[in-house]
């Protein structure tokens, strides 16, 4: 064995991280560092390695384990096995179908995920059709829903797990996708309606600003009647002294602009609109 060492084995503390999965990664660094039965028979190297990632509650835990034994003088195989024995609840057949059984999908689980955590329940059910009870309860344990009516309604004879999973997520996908769609074609349908009434309001504005389009009287400038309805037709101008029109219409004053009216200059005489 060289001394360069392969992968990184992360300390064990039973009151963080399971026994089980502790042992099984491990093991695989034993592997990748060739460090096995053949090269290590007494398991001295192993057992240091073993020890030595403990955490200090941990080793302590090991250590009363081993009484009267010291722990350093304990075999590798035997450490192993107080260690099951210590970590490894004993099954009940049963209570592990309970568990199996009584589980149901969570509202933030996707289908493959809601899958595998089934699978890891199924570890110590011992099932005589593992599949079979794996793809009834998936079905059953779904949230309510398009997807789990979709299953309900297949052939028990030819919906395996994974095609039962690839089926959720298709008509899951389908659904997202559609109600999408559905929000895009409501927001534009706002935003063109929003549009359309601020198109309204603005010609209205206009419609207002220009007096509704109705034409200027010559004679006094206001445009809710015409020329020739004007009462003050017969008047004479204070500046030009022609009559016909008031002063505000008078074409010899050049500061009033096309279609504005000064109401500060109405020649004194009050209108009535």
């Amino acid at each position: 064995m060289s001394g360069a060492m392969f992968g990184l084995l992360s300390s064990f503390d039973h009151n963080l991280q399971s026994w089980e999965t502790y042992k099984c990664r491990i093991s695989q660094w034993f592997v990748a560092n060739d460090i096995s039965r053949t090269s290590d028979p007494a398991g001295i190297k192993r057992r240091a390695i073993l020890l030595s990632a403990l955490t200090d509650a941990t080793y302590k835990l090991a250590a009363d384990l081993a009484v009267p034994k010291t722990l350093t003088d304990v075999p590798y195989e035997d450490i192993l096995r107080l260690l099951d024995d210590h970590f490894t609840p004993k099954r009940c057949g049963f209570g592990e179908r309970y568990k199996f059984y009584v589980a149901v999908q969570q509202e933030d689980e996707t289908y493959p995920q809601w899958a595998a955590r089934l699978r890891g329940l199924t570890g110590h059910c011992g099932f005589a059709n593992v599949e079979e009870a794996l793809r009834d309860r998936f079905v059953m344990g779904m949230l309510p829903g398009p997807e789990r009516e979709k299953l309900f309604a297949q052939d028990l004879t030819a919906l395996s797990l994974a095609k039962a999973v690839e089926m959720a997520e298709s008509v899951r996908s389908a659904r997202v996708g559609a109600t999408t769609a559905a929000v895009q074609v409501a927001t534009h349908d706002q935003l063109f309606k929003m549009t359309q009434s601020t198109a309204a309001g603005r010609s209205g504005a206009l419609r207002l600003k220009d007096g509704g389009n109705k034409v200027q009287c010559q004679v006094c400038g206001y445009r809710n009647h015409d020329t020739s309805q004007c009462r003050f037709a017969k008047l004479k101008c204070k500046k030009c002294n022609v009559t016909g029109h008031l002063r505000r219409m008078c074409k010899k004053i050049n500061y009033l602009e096309a279609n504005v009216v000064d109401d500060g200059d109405d020649d004194g005489i009050p209108y009535t609109l």
